[in-house]
């Protein structure tokens, strides 16, 4: 469990409560370990929130960024407006990927957040994460975010890579397929000609189709939510908090 050390732990929560005395609706909630350090740290203004009152439908929960000191999760809850443009509803700092830890954070995120849930929840693919959404938002449709499958992809494609008749396929099993015989036809087809057949993680990924394969997931609103990956900046995610450095 990583956790922020005794004086920088002081100083982040002085500082937040110094936003709130400006701030009244600011929200932040902390989670402490047993020596009094914390662990897990979240936050939200109060523009976050009334963004989310307007447009929390699509929900995107992004854990790819680290602290540089204390290697913790930074996890922002990102969401799109009106303009098409990122918003960031609320941010966590996170000292393991348990599934004990982000259920607090996403009980934390619904206590902030008036009770409200997403229809929809974009995240990578986790198991902890997963689970987590299950028992906090069972109500809302648990998505795998195309611009993280295709980043995780990447890391295993090997010497694929350079096959651009593989990647075409692989892409066209993500979001290019129009019919579910379309894509069931494609990913054999791909699976088959590229000896597939016993790799573990994309018999994994086929086991989760209709959390992210567009042509199983017509039954409601698909936002293109990678392009929101292209966009996030990661001053915006530590406005308040200039003492922790966060690089992706």
């Amino acid at each position: 469990m990583k956790q922020i050390d005794g004086k920088d732990s002081q100083t982040l929560v002085n500082k937040l409560y110094d936003i709130q005395s400006i701030d009244p609706e600011f929200f932040f909630r902390v989670r402490l370990n047993a020596e009094g350090k914390v662990e897990c740290l979240f936050w939200r203004d109060s523009m976050m929130r009334e963004d989310y009152k307007i447009y929390g439908d699509v929900l995107v929960f992004d854990t790819t960024f680290r602290t540089n000191k204390y290697n913790l999760i930074c996890a922002p809850f990102v969401g799109i407006n009106n303009h098409w443009k990122n918003t960031m509803f609320a941010c966590a700092f996170i000292g393991d990927e348990t599934t004990e830890s982000f259920v607090w954070v996403f009980e934390t995120f619904l206590k902030a957040m008036g009770g409200k849930h997403p229809i929809s929840i974009f995240t990578d693919q986790d198991a902890a994460i997963a689970a987590g959404i299950e028992q906090v938002f069972p109500s809302s449709r648990h998505r795998l975010c195309l611009w993280h499958l295709s980043k995780n992809a990447n890391s295993r494609f090997g010497l694929l890579k350079s096959d651009k008749n593989f990647k075409n396929a692989f892409y066209k099993c993500l979001s290019g397929c129009i019919t579910p015989n379309d894509f069931e036809e494609t990913w054999k087809s791909m699976i088959n000609t590229f000896k597939l057949e016993k790799d573990d993680w994309f018999n994994r990924l086929y086991g989760l189709k209709e959390k992210w394969c567009t042509s199983l997931s017509k039954d409601f609103f698909f936002l293109p939510v990678y392009f929101l990956h292209k966009e996030v900046k990661v001053q915006t995610i530590l406005l308040v908090l200039k003492q922790i450095k966060v690089q992706h």
